[in-house]
């Protein structure tokens, strides 16, 4: 079974719900065929007090990303843990599949001075292992397409 590291950013009570409907729709639609790793779903997260040392977190979570076939990032708040995961991602030649949901990057040459840019370093490091799409539907048939594509492996 393929497994697969899900990251985003996850201060806030809309992010920490759309990490949690992820891992759920992850769940639901590849049951069976793909491992989930959803960082906000660990034991500690419910209790804040059990809450375990940054370098804890650091170890347990790097060694997640380093046993993941595919690494799936919502890197739209740019989130500095999730780069730095991206970054071992990418050194591991992991499949990335990153998500940059922000409306603004579609429009943003249809303007005289642009209204979104993005990092063409981290950018180029995403084509390098895998793909940029645009919302978490086509992140889902991104994983779809991998799955079929490495299914003998």
């Amino acid at each position: 079974m393929k497994k697969l590291y899900l990251a985003g950013s996850l201060f806030n009570e809309a992010e920490v719900a759309q990490r949690k409907l992820e891992g759920k729709l992850l769940r639901d639609s590849f049951k069976g065929k793909l491992e989930i790793f959803n960082p906000i779903e660990q034991p500690f997260n419910d209790n804040k007090d059990s809450l375990p040392s940054p370098n804890l977190i650091f170890l347990n979570d790097t060694k997640e990303v380093e046993n993941a076939d595919i690494f799936l990032a919502d890197i739209t708040n740019n989130d500095p843990g999730v780069m730095v995961e991206l970054g071992i991602a990418i050194s591991k030649n992991k499949y990335v599949i990153a998500i940059i949901s922000d409306i603004r990057l579609k429009t943003a040459n249809k303007y005289d001075i642009p209204t979104y840019g993005f990092n063409h370093y981290v950018l180029g490091g995403i084509l390098e292992n895998g793909v940029l799409v645009y919302s978490f539907k086509e992140a889902m048939e991104k994983i779809k397409d991998y799955l079929r594509e490495n299914k003998d492996e």
